[in-house]
């Protein structure tokens, strides 16, 4: 079995200097990807405070960035991110958040949603408020 990297310059670069994403054995693993706006190298704006405002709309905008990123990954390796079989979701206010989390994914996987993993941590790099990494068949 051969390992490939792929790497595009439409989506940013990997936290800590990983791969974008390797190809092994039929299967796309991409590494998380933050809301980071390729185009402009900078991370989505937050609220201060998203307890207390805007933080809805900002998880919302993040989501949206973080599977934008992770598909022009999945097209530098010839698949979609709509054929994704397994998605991870990072985020720090895993209970406040979760409603718009999952609007989001409902609204990118019409049919046949991936499995899903939400997983609520401390922080994330950059004080995002969502990161997301992905497995997708090479189909």
């Amino acid at each position: 079995m051969e390992r490939n990297v792929i790497f595009t310059p439409d989506a940013p670069w990997s936290p800590g200097g990983s791969s974008q994403a390797i190809t092994y054995n039929g299967l796309l693993y991409v590494s998380d990807q933050l809301p980071i706006d390729p185009a402009t190298g900078q991370m989505l704006p937050r609220p201060l405070n998203p307890s207390f405002g805007g933080g809805d709309q900002a998880v919302d905008a993040q989501m949206r960035q973080c599977l934008k990123n992770l598909n022009a990954i999945c097209q530098a390796a010839g698949t979609d991110l709509s054929n994704a079989i397994k998605l991870t979701i990072y985020t720090p206010m895993l209970i406040q958040f979760a409603p718009v989390i999952d609007r989001v994914f409902r609204e990118f996987f019409t049919e046949f949603p991936p499995a899903r993993s939400m997983i609520g941590v401390n922080v994330l790099q950059g004080n995002a408020l969502v990161q997301i990494d992905a497995i997708v068949p090479l189909i």
